[in-house]
């Protein structure tokens, strides 16, 4: 798989006139732009005002966790829009995912464990370990009939082993070069090791808006994982 189909973009913390015209420069060589409040903000119509700026494809990072009906219109709406890629959150439950499915015609990916959270919260949260609740979801989000799971590249290396999980999708959050800060996320890896552990996608966000060169450091991300992507 080339590097283009790897890297998913997350730009919400870019205004809409710094977001499109970031789009318009790297938009092609991206696996999908993912969005979360801009979509809030503008409405189901930034979804083509992206694609025109040159996304290939757009992903609505929804993570909807709601009763199966609620999640359904949402679903439905959200693929109205052009989207191609939704999030749920894989803890509303087997049902809540595959009323998803049917009502998004494309790839629906269950949200595990945040990236956020680190081991005690997880714990607390949860009463198990991440690795643990991961694998049940990924396994719940599999036989929902989801396109793949969202989880940290703490996880995906046990995930992408697993022979019933076969033919899911891993996309890696919480990425970051060696030397970046970490931001608010607590289980990170670099982009070299997610893809090496079995990442199908990985989603870069600060480390590339907020550098001053944006689309050079994206080009320095890419150029990374050029060497392990096959």
């Amino acid at each position: 798989m080339q590097t283009n189909n790897r890297i998913i973009l997350a730009v919400d913390e870019l205004s809409l006139e710094r977001c499109l015209e970031l789009v318009s420069k790297i938009g092609k060589r991206l696996c999908a732009v993912k969005i979360h409040n801009i979509y809030d903000q503008n409405g189901p119509e930034i979804v083509w005002k992206l694609k025109n700026a040159g996304a290939s494809r757009v992903f609505v990072d929804a993570k909807l966790h709601d009763i199966p009906n609620t999640v359904r219109l949402r679903a439905k709406a959200i693929a109205d829009s052009g989207a191609e890629i939704i999030t749920v959150h894989a803890s509303g439950g087997i049902e809540m995912m595959r009323v998803a499915v049917r009502a998004f015609p494309f790839e629906v990916f269950a949200v595990t464990v945040l990236t956020s959270l680190n081991i005690e919260q997880t714990h607390l949260i949860y009463g198990k370990s991440p690795k643990d609740v991961v694998l049940y979801l990924a396994k719940q989000a599999k036989l929902a009939g989801c396109a793949g799971v969202v989880c940290s590249s703490k996880e995906v290396g046990i995930l992408s082993k697993i022979p019933e999980l076969r033919g899911l999708k891993f996309m890696v959050p919480g990425v970051r070069s060696l030397g970046k800060a970490l931001g608010d996320q607590s289980r990170v890896d670099t982009p070299v090791s997610a893809i090496k552990k079995g990442a199908t996608y990985i989603v870069v966000g600060r480390e590339v808006t907020e550098d001053k060169d944006p689309v050079k450091a994206f080009l320095k991300i890419e150029s990374e994982i050029s060497e392990v992507c096959f």
